[in-house]
């Protein structure tokens, strides 16, 4: 089992180890309430992406997606599925200008940001479009993984008129079970959960470039790339995989062994600024880890008992500024009437401190906390080479 929070933690910074006694090296400071209040609530938030200023947040079960004003928490508008097309959106995307929800029923709806217009729907059957579960906009191409019945593959549209541009997929790219992908230059990186592998692809030409497989890789779940490497989410084993992007070699792979990363199945990652961002979903105290993209060096965790950050099931990032937002699947932790739709979760990447939750909870439930740590000491970050 994960140990559970109150237990002393070990963590490193700048070179300094300290133990404190929480889940979490720095603790927030009082948490604000926020414009964006129990009238307005989500219903199982499976992805965000930023555009046009705004915060779009897809909405599995309410087949909507909402848009919010991250600088004040305002609810802009709720767009549903009629007009839009919206079907159980698993994903979503943005190249500022429109956003792109990936729908689990196998289309994409276009959305232009700052009318809120449909721009088109893209489906049909030379989409391939099987089972959507993430999307990305990259040098004016859309890319869709699909999960497949078992055969996964990655559907290509111009982002400008929604024309086909290819369909990628065949026993060579090892798709079995894919989970996630993300975009570096001319090339994609898909973590493959039920072939324990990333393969890396060629965008320009749809051609493989490499099929990493096992060494360390277990179960990826999650998968972003930063400063030349590729961080994985190993979620059979509690750890992390990093790779070397530019000829797929494993450079090393991190796990919880003595408490400095907090993973417990972790998940969802996105990366910035020389740091990945890595979700632990599952457990219970679901928790949000930095590192260091390069030498895998731990800054900070933070889970619920440090906020409130009201954290359960853990689904999706978004990275706008200095702030790092984070979707609940699940509002259980949460005292708003929305107990069982989701929340958001704001917070800052340098230090981890609470900026919001959304929505925001009642006056009686906000808190202050400060910094308590009791020993200062020195260790090692366990590094597990192949």
């Amino acid at each position: 089992m994960h140990p559970r929070p109150g237990s002393g933690r070990v963590a490193r910074w700048l070179g300094v180890v300290v133990v404190v006694a929480t889940c979490a090296w720095f603790v927030p400071t009082t948490v604000g309430a926020t414009s964006l209040t129990s009238g307005h609530e989500f219903d199982v938030p499976s992805g965000l992406a930023f555009g046009a200023g705004h915060l779009w947040v897809a909405n599995e079960d309410g087949n909507s997606v909402s848009e919010i004003n991250p600088s004040n928490g305002a609810w802009m508008a709720s767009l549903t599925s009629g007009p839009y097309g919206i079907d159980h959106p698993m994903a979503i995307a943005s190249n500022g200008s429109d956003i792109f929800v990936a729908n689990a029923i196998g289309s994409v709806s276009e959305i232009q940001t700052s009318t809120r217009n449909l721009v088109r729907i893209v489906f049909g059957s030379k989409y391939h479009l099987n089972k959507p579960i993430a999307i990305t906009v990259t040098g004016g191409r859309v890319l869709v993984l699909n999960a497949g019945n078992g055969v996964g593959s990655i559907s290509e549209f111009d982002a400008q008129n929604g024309a086909l541009l290819r369909n990628i997929s065949g026993s060579q790219y090892a798709f079995n079970q894919p989970a996630a992908f993300a975009a570096s230059g001319q090339d994609v990186f898909v973590a493959d959960k039920g072939d324990n592998s990333v393969t890396e692809v060629n965008m320009a030409s749809g051609r493989l470039v490499h099929v990493i497989a096992q060494q360390g890789l277990d179960a990826p779940d999650g998968i972003a790339v930063e400063d030349g490497r590729v961080w994985v989410a190993d979620s059979a084993s509690a750890a992390a995989t990093e790779i070397n992007a530019a000829n797929g070699a494993v450079v090393a792979t991190v796990n919880d062994t003595d408490g400095q990363y907090g993973f417990w199945k972790p998940s969802t990652v996105i990366a910035a600024g020389g740091n990945v961002y890595i979700a632990t979903p599952d457990g219970t105290s679901p928790m949000v880890t930095k590192v260091s993209a390069i030498g895998a060096a731990p800054a900070w965790y933070m889970c619920n008992t440090n906020g409130p950050y009201y954290f359960s099931l853990l689904s999706a990032f978004a990275i706008s500024g200095n702030n790092l937002w984070v979707a609940s699947r699940s509002g259980a932790n949460s005292p708003t009437p929305a107990a069982a739709t989701g929340s958001l979760t704001e917070m800052t990447i340098d230090s981890g401190s609470l900026v919001h939750t959304y929505p925001a909870p009642p006056a009686s439930t906000l808190t202050t906390t400060t910094t308590s740590t009791t020993t200062t000491t020195t260790t090692t970050t366990t590094i597990t080479t192949p």
